[in-house]
């Protein structure tokens, strides 16, 4: 045996394996440097490895390769895992805004309402932010807030109206009378003047239609209550309704001329003309309230009593040509008017020596509903 040649191959046997061994070190530590890139990829720069460390592949032994496969498995699932998670969270903040900040979940919440962000911050120094929830409340409602707004819980402004006067949109004539007739038409009216108890009501008054006139003549002398004149036949509803009549002529000194609708002699609306002077009665539970002006038969020709239902008034009104209408006086009916009676009339409540005669012509019943 060749004792030198022997320790020669011996020598280079031993310079292999520490060859090997150095190979092996820097193989361990490369693959170290990897690992630690790997993991601090997301907060620090990426470290280049020395050209010198750089690794030929013909001299990795498949041992080396098999221990740099093992030692590299955890460091590059630990680089999914993380990979996973900041990507997860990246999807997450994006969802509420493109240019929200990386972890702070009030600044996420608040771009949720509007579209100005906040200027991002690096991820691995994540900057608290204060609460957002004013601003955040007040462009909830703004034009900046994203295409499906949330739900409003609260309830609607309310939308202010003012009440609406009833107003009508038809007008029905429901009993009129030019008095053109030779008699009184019974379907329409009774004798009788509805302002006058029963034992006033005095049947030997003349009450007459002519010449397109009703005529009442009261009697002369009469010391004590004496009328006569039209009632309604039927009572009628006289809601949102007017009776008017054109007053052709009065009776003299103090004997009186009457048109009043009501429902009894003890309850009742109407006009008398007496001496002279308009009077604008009312008579509820018998008691009488009255207004006067004096008496101007050109403007005063047409009478009429008017109940106004938007406001619930009955209005007295004059007219001279039977279009434009003053109004006299105002109340709030004390009466149903569910069944009113009409009357056009005249008498005395004392002697009178020279009376006159009272003249009604062109009558009409209108409601409005």
């Amino acid at each position: 045996m060749n004792f030198p040649e022997w320790k020669k191959d011996l020598h280079r046997i031993q310079a292999s394996i520490g060859r090997l061994g150095k190979y092996s070190k820097q193989v361990l530590f490369s693959a170290g440097l990897l690992g630690l890139v790997s993991t601090s990829a997301t907060s620090e720069p990426r470290v280049p490895v020395d050209p010198k460390l750089s690794i030929r592949r013909e001299e990795v032994t498949r041992y080396s390769a098999k221990y740099l496969l093992r030692s590299m498995g955890k460091p590059f699932m630990n680089l999914f895992a993380q990979h996973r998670s900041h990507s997860s969270h990246s999807s997450h903040s994006s969802h509420y805004s493109s240019s929200a900040p990386g972890h702070s979940s009030h600044a996420s919440h608040a771009s949720h309402y509007s579209s100005a962000g906040t200027v991002p911050v690096p991820v691995q120094t994540p900057t608290p932010r204060p609460p957002q929830s004013h601003s955040s409340h007040s462009s909830h409602y703004s034009a900046s807030a994203p295409s499906n707004p949330v739900i409003r819980t609260s309830p609607a402004d309310p939308i202010l109206t003012s009440p609406t006067a009833t107003r009508t949109t038809t007008a029905r004539t429901v009993l009129s009378d030019t008095f053109s007739a030779a008699n009184r038409v019974r379907t329409k009216w009774r004798l009788g003047l509805l302002t006058a108890k029963r034992p006033f009501t005095d049947a030997q008054i003349r009450v007459d239609q002519q010449n397109g006139r009703l005529e009442v003549k009261p009697r002369t002398g009469i010391s004590q209550r004496s009328f006569n004149g039209y009632t309604s036949a039927s009572p009628w509803d006289f809601t949102a309704a007017h009776a008017r009549v054109e007053v052709l002529q009065t009776t003299a000194a103090t004997a009186d001329t009457v048109f009043a609708i009501g429902t009894d002699s003890e309850n009742w609306y109407g006009f008398v003309v007496e001496d002279g002077k308009l009077y604008l009665q009312s008579k509820i539970n018998g008691k009488k309230t009255s207004q006067n002006i004096p008496y101007d038969p050109a403007s005063h020709r047409f009478w009429r009593l008017r109940h106004e239902a938007s406001e619930n008034e009955i209005l007295w009104e004059t007219s001279g040509d039977g279009n434009t209408w003053a109004i006299l006086r105002k109340a709030t009916p004390e009466i149903p008017f569910t069944a009113i009676y009409v009357t056009l009339g005249a008498g005395t409540y004392t002697s009178e020596a020279e009376p006159g005669v009272a003249a009604f012509g062109n009558f009409r019943l209108v409601i409005h509903r």
